[in-house]
């Protein structure tokens, strides 16, 4: 277990052999939280492709080994990484990126029912929409010929009313029998009759096309609707936690338990205790470079023979005496 474990966080299995106890249970401890978030990363990749956008089995594996291979360099790089307050801030800072995103394909897998109903409302109004653009392309021309079949259908009850005055005697020439003059209005009536249903079929015909084209639009924006659509979703699901205070909660409830998972691989690497193999390992480090710093400060002094070799100097303090004792003889 611990050289899988010093493998996963990038140590040398043989030289972790030789930590203490608690060194080796820290290292297993890192490499437990590092698998955390990459088996729900590999999972929600899987559920989201597969069961939410409905993609293939292949797809599906594939983006779940990618996510899963992504989040895994990114873990291992905070476990790995060790630096100053400006390290340590891009370390919560992509933290909170990946846990958000993380959140937000779970929520997706979770709340997938819930969402699924909400855009099948979308898809209704959408090819609702469709129909009725459809129907106020078409609404002009059905009110004009609408008025011109109500204009001939007055015209044509004027007309058969007054043939049948002529015929009682009620109105016109005051006979009543079916005379040339009857039989005459009669005939105008057929007339106007016929030009009323030949208005009254371009009606019903207009209106037939314009009900044919409406519901083609609608086969066609049922089939153009992608209710599988990510934004769409997101879109969706928040306007159901908007609308619904259980939702709500429920949706904070799980995206607070999964930024703490994917939290806490940062958290252990930044605020657990040091043990005393890594107190060690920075200890050996400060000594190396105490010891480079010590090397590099001989190096650049100047080289004094006479300051360092006790013999030169006694032999320049003769010297000097000597000079010294001719100068007086002279």
């Amino acid at each position: 277990m611990l050289k899988f474990a010093s493998i996963l966080i990038g140590e040398d299995p043989a030289y972790t052999a030789a930590f203490q106890p608690a060194s080796k249970r820290k290292i297993i401890l890192l490499a437990s939280c590092l698998l955390l978030p990459v088996c729900l990363w590999f999972i929600n990749g899987f559920l989201l492709v597969r069961q939410v956008i409905q993609g293939s089995l292949a797809a599906a594996l594939v983006t779940a080994t990618i996510a899963a291979v992504i989040i895994f360099l990114i873990e291992r790089s905070v476990i790995m990484s060790r630096g100053n307050k400006v390290i340590t801030a891009f370390r919560f800072m992509l933290g909170f990126v990946i846990a958000l995103l993380g959140s937000i394909s779970m929520d997706q897998v979770v709340f997938e029912d819930d969402i699924s109903n909400r855009v099948a409302s979308y898809r209704t109004a959408y090819t609702a929409q469709e129909a009725a653009r459809v129907d106020s392309s078409y609404r002009a021309r059905i009110e004009a010929q609408q008025q011109l079949v109500s204009g001939k259908d007055k015209i044509r009850q004027e007309a058969l009313a007054a043939a049948g005055a002529e015929a009682d005697g009620t109105a016109g020439s005051g006979i009543a029998k079916v005379g040339r003059i009857a039989r005459l209005k009669l005939q105008l009536a057929g007339d106007h009759e016929k030009a009323y249903r030949a208005e009254a079929d371009k009606l019903d015909k207009l209106k037939a096309e314009c009900a044919n084209l409406a519901r083609a639009a609608q086969d066609t924006a049922r089939q153009d609707f992608k209710g599988s659509a990510l934004l769409l979703r997101l879109k969706a699901m928040h306007e159901l936690i908007r609308a619904d205070g259980v939702m709500l909660f429920v949706y904070l409830l799980f995206t607070a338990t999964f930024f703490c998972f994917e939290f806490i691989v940062v958290v252990i690497k930044a605020y657990s205790e040091k043990s005393i193999d890594e107190k060690l390992e920075e200890a050996k480090e400060q000594l190396i470079l105490f010891r480079a710093h010590k090397i590099l400060e001989n190096t650049s002094l100047p080289f004094e023979p006479q300051v360092e070799d006790s013999r030169i100097r006694n032999a320049q303090a003769a010297i000097g005496q000597l000079s010294g004792g001719k100068s007086r003889l002279l």
